[in-house]
């Protein structure tokens, strides 16, 4: 038995089928609800809560369409990534990995791989990566040594927070040899020790990443995926998603500016065009990484891989402004009616915020 088939050796889940992508939005606004609401202690358990989102349905939305998905588009998947982000941030870390790793099958798996894992994820498992770590410092791969027919592997990486609960895990690697390879392995398998004596974050605060152990674990051929270039698909699609995950972020930190009584309304307006300015840039990287994952020009990969970049840097920056908000904006070099259309704006973006019916 290979390493995909004994991941789906655990019950089967019964998870709902999401049709829309409208549906899809309105199920993780109601998930990330529910985690949001979970870092006040409302919901007793980690697990009980990553069970509730497995069996949402959610885990399949980006199944291609031949394997039984609806295979949403990556504009919508970088939009459900931002709704979950904007009320917890371990919830859009958790999706993103599992869509990142999902595309990594797309773009680089084989026919069994894909057959068996995306069946899975339809019925709600979910998949996590890995961060290999050397030394205590970030490091590109973990070692894999031959081992007769099979490899070992062994190392350390922090991974999507709790990867316990998860079903696989994707982990890059590279070989003595010098070739990378990305390893998708079971969760549960000898070799593999979870640090944590469990995943629950300390007093409200959001879930740290998981340190996970690898102690000469036995990795068999079916666990392997080709390694990608540096444009492939998966990469840009990584970098849009952190784009995503950050205008949640920017999201809220909003909300924050927003419900302040005597708050700068030009500031306010700044800050509301920035974050507009990066979702415009999200949404135009989502439609470049739709184009490269049916395009076969190196080309399509290379646009993609270029607007994702540049969401995930504007997406950043406007976060950090957000985030830094209270400092008084700067106003040097806007002329008057861009600095008074600004303030209009502020003031536009407080009364919808305050009277989100009447907006």
């Amino acid at each position: 038995m290979g390493m995909i088939s004994s991941a789906l050796d655990r019950p089967t889940r019964t998870a709902a089928v999401i049709s829309t992508e409208d549906e899809a939005l309105t199920v993780v606004g109601t998930i990330a609800g529910i985690f949001s609401a979970a870092a006040g202690g409302t919901l007793a358990t980690a697990e009980a809560r990553l069970d509730l989102l497995s069996r949402s349905g959610l885990f399949g939305i980006s199944v291609p369409t031949e394997y039984g998905g609806i295979d949403v588009s990556n504009t919508v998947l970088a939009d459900v990534c931002a709704v979950a982000s904007a009320q917890s941030a371990t919830l859009g870390e958790i999706l993103a990995a599992h869509f990142v790793v999902l595309e990594e099958l797309r773009s680089h798996g084989t026919d069994g791989q894909r057959s068996g894992v995306f069946s899975a994820a339809l019925s709600g498992a979910r998949l996590a990566r890995a961060v290999p770590r050397r030394n205590g410092e970030e490091a590109e791969t973990l070692p894999l040594a031959a081992s007769g027919l099979a490899w070992r592997l062994s190392g350390e990486a922090l991974c999507t927070p709790c990867t316990r609960h998860a079903d696989w895990l994707l982990v890059p690697t590279r070989n003595d040899g010098g070739k990378a390879a990305s390893l998708l392995l079971p969760t549960r398998i000898d070799g593999l020790h979870y640090v944590a004596n469990n995943c629950e974050p300390a007093n409200g605060a959001p879930q740290s990443a998981e340190h996970v152990l690898f102690k000469d674990v036995l990795v068999d051929g079916d666990a392997l995926l080709h390694a990608p270039g540096e444009v492939a698909v998966p990469h840009s699609l990584g970098l849009l998603l952190g784009a995503a995950r950050q205008l949640g972020a920017g999201q809220r930190a909003l909300g924050r500016v927003l419900d302040k009584a005597e708050g700068d309304v030009f500031e306010a307006g700044l800050l509301s065009a920035r974050l507009a300015a990066a979702q415009a840039m999200v949404a135009e990287a989502g439609r470049a990484i739709d184009a490269a994952q049916i395009g076969i020009a190196d080309q399509h990969r290379t646009n993609a891989f270029l607007a994702a970049t540049a969401a995930r840097a504007v997406a950043q920056e406007a976060a950090d402004h957000l985030r830094a908000a209270g400092g008084g904006a700067q106003r040097e070099g806007l002329s008057a009616n861009l600095a008074e259309a600004l303030r209009q704006s502020g003031r536009l973006r407080r009364e919808a915020h305050r009277n989100p019916e009447d907006g």
